[in-house]
């Protein structure tokens, strides 16, 4: 089976948490809308960029505009709406020490002929500075021990360590991670990890699956529909997708 497809970080993630999940989002055209925590996220880098961007420092003016960027999209939640102003003004307050943005969202995409692979491979970037590429994470919380310390079960995440490896070598520059809430913040660079194998090993699984797989509906036979990832909890009209699939294909 031949399909128009890139691998990416973000899609071979989602294959390794949950392959149906995967399969109705790459396979049957199901578009997984953002959340709130999502659009979280991406109106927070939006405004962090933009303050940047425009030399803005004042934490109101960037708290303004991540909330107008946050009610362009079809969520309504206060407190997510709220945070997205907070958590982009500690991106822009930790982000100045690294300099100058290079680029902001910087897409490049290879051949998969370098990793073994068919499929093109493509990744795209949050912040690049000169001399490293800081990876943006918006989240409501970051989860300590007692004594303080980042809980290490918790971050990095494997998934997040899984794609700034991939990152590092499209790129060829070193990655970090920065998770920000809207009360703390927590950076981790990638030195000594390495996680890039995971991350291939997972896209030939993938490769291995649409070639030996005549039809899409071979595919779901393979794998069976478990909806207890946290994937689908963001995604409530997934599960209902997904269950009229692997009924009619089960039959």
């Amino acid at each position: 089976m031949k399909i128009e497809y890139r691998h990416s970080a973000s899609k071979t993630n989602t294959f390794i948490d949950s392959p149906p999940f995967w399969i109705i989002n790459e396979l049957f055209g199901f578009e997984s809308e953002p959340n709130a925590r999502m659009v979280m996220g991406l109106a927070a880098e939006d405004a962090a960029h933009h303050a940047i961007s425009n030399q803005i420092s004042d934490e109101n003016t960037i708290i303004d505009y991540a909330k107008k960027k946050y009610l362009e999209y079809p969520v309504d939640e206060a407190n997510e709406c709220e945070w997205s102003g907070i958590i982009a003004h500690k991106f822009v307050e930790n982000l100045a020490e690294f300099g100058e943005v290079v680029s902001f969202q910087n897409e490049k995409q290879i051949s998969g002929k370098k990793y073994g692979l068919t499929y093109d491979v493509v990744g795209k970037t949050d912040f690049e500075f000169k001399d490293v590429i800081v990876d943006t994470k918006a989240t409501a919380y970051i989860r300590r021990l007692k004594a303080g310390h980042v809980d290490p079960k918790w971050y990095p995440k494997a998934a997040d360590v899984r794609q700034q490896c991939l990152y590092r070598d499209l790129f060829g520059k070193e990655t970090m991670l920065m998770y920000c809430s809207p009360k703390d913040q927590y950076c981790v660079d990638m030195v000594e990890r390495d996680e890039l194998n995971v991350l291939i090993n997972a896209m030939k699984h993938i490769e291995h699956i649409l070639g030996i797989c005549k039809t899409k509906d071979d595919v779901v036979r393979i794998f069976p529909l478990i909806c207890d990832n946290f994937r689908w909890k963001g995604t409530p009209t997934a599960e209902g997708f997904a269950k009229e699939i692997w009924t009619k294909v089960l039959k």
